[in-house]
């Protein structure tokens, strides 16, 4: 997205970006945990831009909820981009937010999660 044009090339090896196009829900569950597959090793941070993804059902609740523990266990943090009302609804109901994303890892726009990376993360590679 034009707006990815600002971040720093020195931190694309700690941060990684993936956009979620669409509902997360039973049928989309499997491409959703292909994401984890793709977060390189040197990853700190996953931002996921989530504005496009208006809904999300049990089974991608739990899609969701598994990968944030995988992550987490790897000491990877996450950040939410553009979270929508339902799916945050939803992540609110079993703890995801705040258990594995608090509420200042949550972002309205990129710019804000932008400003936050280039505060919190140094760039090791």
């Amino acid at each position: 997205m034009a707006d990815e044009k600002e971040f720093p090339n020195n931190l694309k090896e700690e941060v990684f970006i993936k956009h979620v196009k669409g509902p997360l829900f039973f049928g989309s569950t499997s491409d959703f945990q292909q994401l984890v597959a793709q977060i390189p090793n040197t990853a700190e941070i996953v931002i996921m831009r989530l504005a496009r993804m208006q809904y999300m059902d049990q089974s991608g609740l739990y899609a969701m909820e598994d990968m944030l523990q995988d992550l987490q266990k790897n000491g990877v943090e996450v950040l939410f981009v553009g979270l929508p009302k339902q799916p945050r609804y939803m992540m609110e109901r079993i703890d995801i937010i705040p258990d594995f994303v608090p509420e200042e890892h949550i972002f309205n726009r990129f710019a804000e999660c932008l400003n936050w990376v280039k505060a919190n993360i140094k760039d090791k590679y």
